[in-house]
């Protein structure tokens, strides 16, 4: 696929030497989606074992390397899903999802996945209202269920549920004492989406001094920044981004995995991902989780690529650079003019073209006379098909 470098596409800025050598990025990127675990806490949704086996394989084609993919101790139906998961031998690593409670590593174990994603919340607002337990007794029991996981061998990310809350001395010995237990991964969690970027930039930097496993962020939405401040951790080293597919997760959801993806590709230049197959991946998952993506959603809303207003038109039919900040193509969609009340000459010209038509400059006019005066009597724009009328009725005269 021949596509434009996006460096030209994006703002320069981005790779400007002072831009660069001010962040710390780190070598590689990795995305955990959670689309079958947190995405499945999404009000409404429930994937069925064969669901949650679909969206893995499309997960994998994409390129993403890990998956959190659910919490069997919940049921019997979820570890099944994880099981066959599994067993389908992918590229991605699989995760199981465990509180701090010795059978759900169990569950995790047997369901033979690579990793748990150990989730014990450190802040004082849980320690206080849905745990009970004191600073002393929480490290204790972290201790002991990193050190049960390590004995079964498994990978185990330790996932500080409301992290961006908690007490940053309390939050650092957390994890400098599980680390020393056995943790291979450090997860900072901004569970109510109530962190700037700023803040998060100084949270994973303190983070970073404190141990040298990696971090991996996990941010919900609920101020609109999740993938901002996934950025953020990113640039500050984070080595791993937990999303979901089309932002699915409680309240607000998390930072969007193809939103995140995408920005890695363009803005920070890592191709380590198959970005054509973003659109399938998110039509997949719209269709079995029945939430119904935004038209104006980033990257694979119905409207990214469509164009209605003239003077947008006429850019990107001279060179789609002129008002696209990367091709359709780039994320498996295809680009529309729309024709309407605001389309000019210039659009009108090119559909009568892709038509098979070559009319006169008064025809052309009469054409998009009519164009703008249908659509706007009627509210909307106008199809192929109601464009042919249009332009049959003008030819006939």
């Amino acid at each position: 696929m021949d596509l434009p470098d996006a460096r030209i596409c994006v703002s320069p800025l981005c790779f400007r030497r002072e831009v660069v050598k001010s962040v710390s990025t780190p070598d590689e990127a990795i995305i955990h989606d959670t689309t079958l675990r947190e995405g499945e806490q999404t009000p409404g949704v429930a994937f069925k074992p064969e669901d949650k086996l679909a969206i893995a394989k499309k997960l994998d084609e994409v390129g993403i390397q890990q998956i959190e993919s659910g919490f069997p101790a919940a049921s019997k139906g979820e570890k099944l899903a994880i099981r066959g998961i599994v067993k389908e031998k992918l590229k991605a690593k699989v995760f199981g999802f465990a509180r701090a409670v010795l059978s759900d590593v169990d569950a995790v174990a047997e369901c033979e996945a690579f990793g748990v994603v150990l989730s014990f919340p450190p802040s004082d607002i849980h320690l206080k209202y849905k745990l009970k337990m004191t600073r002393e007794e929480y490290l204790h029991q972290a201790v002991q269920v990193v050190e049960y996981a390590k004995k079964y061998g498994l990978y185990v990310t330790y996932s500080a549920e409301d992290s961006t809350r908690s007490d940053i001395l309390f939050l650092k010995k957390v994890f400098e004492t599980v680390v020393k237990a056995g943790a291979d991964r450090a997860r900072v969690v901004d569970t109510l989406g109530a962190i700037t970027p700023a803040a998060m930039k100084y949270l994973v930097r303190e983070i970073r001094k404190t141990v040298e496993v990696p971090i991996e962020i996990h941010c919900h939405n609920d101020h609109g920044l999740a993938v901002a401040n996934s950025l953020a951790a990113f640039e500050e080293g984070a080595t791993v981004i937990s999303s979901s597919v089309n932002g699915l997760g409680e309240r607000a959801g998390l930072a969007a995995s193809e939103e995140v993806i995408i920005a890695l590709y363009n803005l920070y230049n890592f191709r380590c991902f198959n970005t054509t197959k973003l659109y399938d991946l998110c039509k997949l998952v719209e269709s079995l989780s029945k939430i119904v993506v935004p038209p104006n959603k980033p990257v694979v809303g119905e409207n990214v690529f469509v164009h209605t207003s003239g003077i947008h038109q006429h850019g990107v039919l001279e060179n789609p650079i002129t008002y696209e900040p990367y091709p359709p193509e780039l994320v498996g969609q295809q680009r529309l003019l729309l024709l309407g009340k605001l389309s000019g000459t210039h659009a009108v010209l090119h559909k009568l073209h892709a038509l098979g038509y070559n009319a006169p400059r008064e025809k052309v006019a009469e054409i998009v006379a009519m164009v703008k005066e249908t659509s706007e009597r009627r509210r909307s724009a106008l199809s192929d098909n109601e464009f042919l009328g249009i332009v049959e009725e003008v030819f006939e005269k």
